[in-house]
């Protein structure tokens, strides 16, 4: 067997490893996986962080189980990727005092007091708002909440670059982990100093930031034994899990997209300078290849929307069958649309609109069934990414070109088609592009990547726009336009 790259994935539903084939010969195949620790913070509601014993615990135990799996003398590197916004704070010895989640909202004031003094700097700067979901102000929420905690705060960093220290026990940052915690000047690629300075951020706290093909460094001994792979084990940062997804569906080129759509679906439009949107609603951030940026707009909780739809209607189906459910209403003709809260957001200024699903009424006329819902949520989702898009692509500047799907709804028998049908221009599928582009970043040398993207580019499945495109696109205009009365009816209410 070839060596091959072991992938650790602290995604936002579960950790996972997979093991990645170096030629692309055959396909990811993942080894292992486990799902977090319950929280375990007493700040309130809207603070989520790991128990970090728990999740060292698990990460290493599915990293074990993943070297068992591959071999662990075929094993020739790990790469490290993971959720963003999940901003972890240590002391002087290194040792966690919070893992944070990406979820984790504690920050909601202390952010808006950050905007509302310095947003426009901060987006400016950073590429990003708002501020509540970024390290500064979760920084400043611990100085005001647990002053003598944030005494001995002495480093911070993002979720991967948690892990790679669990296992090799050194702390160091990408620039894109830096870029997605809101820490980095994305124009000139280097810590936003100055600004930091204004938002009460010491420098000193960011840890070094490698250079972009460079090793965290070895495994620990304690590491070594605990999975049974050799202590030379390099170990890479491969930064956050949508961008290491970008890199695997080899969205490289100016104007190429790629949304990875698992629980959210991020789009990103890959860009040769750094595009801000006049009124904040995209981000602008770095891309895995150097010299390259993105635009990304948010079609907001796709993934995670389409779950608590299938839980509802049919709490014990598997999502093959939920799928199947879906396929069967798509000739019904029974308007039935949804809003369940999947729409480009405003990333300056996220918040809740009124939402639900429109049906025919009385509906004792036409009757109801699960399969029409079950099929509008589907559309839900389709309609929230063609709109981030079209968003994203008016920022960036650029042409229409090619689409990259991945993530698990790119697993769906639905989806891909009803997507292509829905943006009326072909969907590239690409099974796992997270995993592939995380070994990329990994393996790779940086003034090698843009030709390995290229290479990658051209390895997905085509999906082209079929019979239902042209109704699919009216119905998205009526989904605009009866959306917006909704977001009329939400100011009102």
């Amino acid at each position: 067997m070839p060596p091959v790259t072991l992938v650790l994935d602290l995604g936002s539903s579960r950790l996972r490893c997979t093991l990645v084939p170096p030629d692309g010969s055959s396909p990811p195949m993942e080894l292992a996986r486990a799902p977090y620790p319950v929280t375990n913070d007493r700040a309130g509601a809207l603070a989520h962080a790991y128990n970090p014993r728990l999740l060292r615990e698990r990460l290493v135990r599915v990293l074990a189980q993943g070297a068992q799996a591959a071999g662990p003398r075929n094993v020739a590197a790990i790469a490290v990727t993971a959720q963003r916004l999940a901003a972890c704070f240590f002391d002087a010895d290194l040792a966690t005092l919070s893992a944070g989640a990406n979820n984790d909202t504690r920050a909601v004031f202390q952010g808006g007091a950050m905007d509302d003094a310095n947003g426009a700097l901060i987006y400016r700067t950073t590429g990003h708002l708002p501020s509540m979901l970024f390290t500064p102000a979760r920084y400043a929420w611990w100085q005001e909440s647990r002053p003598r905690t944030a005494q001995r705060i002495a480093k911070t960093a993002g979720l991967d670059a948690w892990a790679a220290l669990q296992l090799t026990g050194t702390l160091a940052e990408t620039r894109l982990g830096l870029a997605e915690s809101g820490l980095l000047d994305v124009t000139s690629g280097k810590p936003a100093g100055g600004l930091l300075e204004r938002l009460g951020v010491p420098l000193g706290l960011l840890p070094d930031v490698l250079s972009p093909d460079a090793v965290v460094g070895q495994l620990t001994a304690e590491a070594a034994e605990a999975t049974g792979l050799p202590r030379t084990t390099p170990v890479h940062l491969a930064g956050p899990d949508s961008h290491a997804a970008a890199v695997g569906c080899g969205a490289a080129s100016d104007g190429a997209a790629a949304c990875a759509a698992g629980w959210s679906a991020p789009v990103h439009v890959t860009t040769a300078s750094p595009a801000f949107d006049p009124q904040a609603r995209t981000w602008a951030s770095l891309h895995g290849i150097v010299g390259k940026w993105t635009v990304e707009a948010h079609p907001g909780e796709t993934g995670r929307a389409l779950d608590a739809v299938r839980r509802l209607l049919a709490p014990s189906a598997s999502h093959e069958r939920f799928d199947a459910l879906a396929q069967s209403a798509f000739d019904s003709g029974r308007p039935v649309t949804a809003f369940l809260g999947p729409r480009a957001i405003d990333l300056s200024d996220p918040g809740i609109t009124m939402g639900g699903v429109l049906m025919p009424a009385p509906i004792t006329h036409g009757g109801l069934d699960a399969a029409d819902v079950a099929r509008a949520a589907f559309e839900n989702a389709a309609f929230a990414i063609r709109e981030s898009l079209a968003l994203a692509r008016s920022v960036a500047g650029t042409e229409q070109r090619a689409v990259a799907l991945t993530g698990g709804m790119a697993e769906s028998a639905v989806f891909p088609q009803l997507l292509a049908d829905v943006l009326g221009e072909p969907v590239r599928v690409h099974r796992n592009a997270t995993a592939t582009g995380a070994a990329s970043l990994a393996a790779t040398p940086a003034d090698e990547l843009a030709g390995r993207c290229a290479d990658l580019a051209v390895s997905g499945t085509s999906i082209e726009p079929g019979p239902r495109s042209r109704e699919c696109g009216e119905s998205y205009e009526r989904w605009l336009r009866v959306r917006e009365r909704l977001d009329a009816l939400t100011d009102e209410l």
